[in-house]
């Protein structure tokens, strides 16, 4: 598959920030192993800030070049509004559209114009769809003739938002991370490009040792702090097995995206009287965040959030560590039920707890997962596999773009 996009120029629009989250991990692990690869430029669009946006960076990598470019933005309606989440942890519905965004970018069209005048660009990626900006630059590539594809990061359940259904008819493709609860009006046209994980990074045998007392079992959550999240269910849980007599830490590592939901948090661990049990270290690179992973005895995962493929299901995985998580969006996808891990109903608490009562009592069954959640990582998600699929279907696409123009100029 290498070298298929050599002397390609791909744009991504993303409504990321530069480092941070797991779509931020996903595009770098990808773009640095496409550019190893290819002779390809990528151009990448971040969040930033207008205080500190200052000029893109341009940094050569493998046989490439990537081009990371600061946009300024303004921000919309709180997140826990965009997504209607309730205090209790219900997910309403969500508002149709065309959406504001919680974070827009202002003159997208023009932005557009401007890197496209600038780079010459052959293919456009989307990694959001259904704001208002969006829809400016998906007409705006329309008029230029660039293919695009649309890549959803998150639940395929989400292709049945009044908005984001409505923008599909400028996409010349259509992929996710997650091949679970595509609509049947849409399996024809999907392409499942799922994750990939560096092996070498998340490799325990690469973890250093941290000073932090390893003789009670590790509760790892690396996550944003977001009541989307759910960290609150990991507190309760523990809560309730601590009043069993069971003894654990929990480690909360991730940005804060809702300063208020974390000062809930720690509330809600001093009422519990839990404060000696519970950390929250913040945002981690990623040779930290390994580390984390090494000294950690499972990971718990009970989001709300309507996620495509989180990837952190991989990264525990690939680091032995077994996993809780909710089912929900392509998480059933990420875990092989039984074995790597643990699939819970979202929400049934009891359940949760009782699955994370099995791995904390039981430290034969914690290592035989471990070792299978690392193979079957291995065998799916690795980066060279990822490329493979980024590589083939972007070719497909403009393939077949270049097949259409050459047709009509007949």
């Amino acid at each position: 598959m290498i070298n298929q996009l050599n002397g390609v120029t791909v744009l991504r629009f993303t409504k990321a920030f530069r480092s941070g989250g797991g779509i931020e991990q996903y595009l770098d692990d990808l773009d640095r192993t496409l550019l190893k690869r290819n002779k390809a430029h990528i151009i990448r669009t971040y969040l930033e800030k207008e205080s500190t946006a200052g000029e893109a960076i341009n940094t050569e990598i493998g046989q490439g070049r990537l081009v990371e470019i600061p946009l300024p933005f303004t921000v919309g309606m709180p997140t826990d509004s965009i997504y209607n989440m309730d205090k209790s942890g219900r997910l309403k519905t969500a508002q149709n559209a065309p959406r504001p965004g919680l974070f827009q970018i202002r003159n997208a069209a023009e932005k557009f114009r401007n890197i496209h005048k600038r780079h010459k660009v052959d293919l456009l990626i989307m990694h959001y769809l259904g704001t208002v900006d969006s829809l400016e630059i998906m007409e705006e590539a329309k008029k230029l003739t660039i293919p695009s594809i649309f890549i959803n990061h998150f639940s395929n359940s989400y292709f049945n938002d009044p908005s984001i259904n409505a923008q599909l008819c400028y996409c010349t493709g259509l992929a996710g991370v997650s091949g679970i609860g595509v609509p049947r009006r849409l399996k024809g046209a999907f392409c499942n490009l799922s994750d990939g994980i560096d092996m070498e990074v998340f490799n325990p045998a690469h973890a250093w040792p941290l000073e932090i007392g390893t003789d009670i079992p590790i509760i790892f959550y690396p996550a944003r702090i977001l009541r989307l999240k759910g960290q609150h269910d990991v507190i309760k849980a523990y809560a309730a097995l601590r009043r069993e007599g069971l003894l654990a830490k929990i480690v909360f590592a991730g940005r804060t995206d809702s300063a208020e939901y974390e000062e809930e948090l720690r509330g809600l661990v001093s009422k519990d009287g839990l404060t000696d049990q519970v950390l929250f270290i913040g945002e981690l690179n990623q040779e930290r965040l390994r580390d984390w992973y090494g000294v950690s005895s499972m990971m718990a995962f009970p989001t709300y959030h309507h996620e495509g493929l989180g990837r952190i299901l991989i990264e525990a995985q690939a680091m032995k560590v077994p996993v809780v998580a909710y089912r929900i969006g392509g998480t059933p996808e990420g875990i092989v039920h039984g074995k790597t891990g643990f699939l819970v109903r979202k929400g049934d608490l009891k359940s949760f707890a009782d699955r994370l009562k099995e791995l904390l009592t039981d430290g034969k069954k914690r290592k035989a997962m471990g070792e299978e959640g690392r193979m079957f990582v291995q065998k799916k998600f690795s980066l060279e596999a990822f490329a493979d699929r980024h590589e083939q279907y972007y070719a497909t696409i403009l393939s077949h773009s270049r097949n259409v123009e050459h047709s009509e100029l007949r």
